[in-house]
């Protein structure tokens, strides 16, 4: 598989991340923003909304959070990919984990899954990511059901210690 560079998101990349978490199946797994949503978490000096891309195409998108949390602890808002089960998410998040400890110098990285979104917990563990807890009932939809929440971690001596970082390559 081709490496995937991840860049800073511009406003023209709204309709492809629009399409991208508009999937069939997506909207229980990862969530929906607006055009008017997007525009502000770009707009926003503390987050960094950001595209992965593969031979100069977007293939995903990440949200990143409190990318300047005076402890270095980020918070992974929402992880697509465009076309799953073909190795761009593993390969994304790899990328995502070197630009985030070496660009943003974060020390940890973490995220909550949805307990039933089996596949990107398997990406997540196949990187490192360890498993510190479930959030009980953490997530309530708009038909009244609650579902728990995975939380997740990485920490920097992980990644660097982790021998299929990004940046051992």
């Amino acid at each position: 598989m081709a490496a995937i560079r991840i860049r800073r998101a511009l406003e023209a990349d709204i309709a492809f991340m629009m399409s991208a978490e508009r999937q069939p199946g997506y909207a229980e797994l990862v969530g929906r923003f607006s055009e008017e949503d997007y525009r502000a978490e770009m707009a926003k000096a503390d987050s960094a909304v950001l595209i992965g891309e593969q031979a100069n195409r977007p293939v995903g998108l990440v949200i990143l959070q409190n990318i300047h949390h005076h402890f270095r602890n980020i918070y992974i808002k929402r992880v697509v990919v465009a076309e799953a089960g073909k190795g761009t998410g593993t390969a994304m998040m790899a990328s995502l984990n070197a630009f985030a400890f070496q660009e943003l110098n974060a020390y940890r990285l973490w995220l909550s899954a949805h307990e039933h979104n089996h596949r990107a917990r398997h990406v997540y563990e196949k990187l490192g990511y360890r498993q510190e807890g479930i959030q009980r009932g953490a997530y309530g939809w708009p038909d009244g059901r609650f579902t728990d929440l995975v939380q997740m971690s990485l920490l920097r001596p992980e990644w660097e210690a982790f021998p299929n970082s990004d940046h051992l390559r």
